[in-house]
């Protein structure tokens, strides 16, 4: 799934959400990130993630999913990977927290993930690193583009 795809995908799903009830919060990063806006969608829901934990299962399951397309397409795999795994983790422990376009949405931001790992070269081993939020990037083969994967919290840096 291309990146149009998945920006039509965002702003059908932002407009789902937004009839939906979902948390302020989801649904102005959902805005900004249909929008294309993904550095201020970033923001928003970095600024936000501390009322995640109140929220009901299928909003945090929909920031997740959000927070890691997000990180998609501001190039940080690693930590989109994570908010990936979570959305998935939490479909999978309960099942219908996502509605069906959800669902889509989180599919199709697994393939992009895995798109942009295979088409990613590892960064050289002599060249610094700008975000002390990245790291080299694990291979494409290791991201399932719709298999759940257990969350886990990013290592920390050396």
């Amino acid at each position: 799934m291309g990146r149009r795809a998945v920006l039509a995908a965002s702003v059908a799903l932002s407009s789902v959400l937004g009839g939906c009830g979902a948390s302020h919060f989801v649904q102005r990063g959902a805005d900004l990130y249909g929008a294309g806006r993904y550095v201020e969608a970033d923001e928003v829901f970095e600024r936000s993630e501390p009322r995640v934990a109140r929220a009901a299962v299928g909003e945090r399951a929909a920031y997740s999913a959000y927070r890691g397309a997000t990180f998609i397409a501001l190039g940080d795999l690693r930590h989109a990977q994570y908010w990936l795994n979570m959305a998935s983790a939490l479909e999978h422990s309960h099942p219908g927290a996502l509605r069906k376009e959800e669902l889509a949405f989180l599919d199709g931001a697994w393939r992009a993930l895995a798109n942009r790992l295979a088409t990613t070269p590892p960064a050289p081993a002599t060249t610094a690193i700008a975000s002390s939020s990245q790291v080299p990037l694990p291979s494409a083969e290791s991201v399932p583009p719709s298999a759940p994967v257990v969350p886990k919290e990013p290592a920390p840096l050396p």
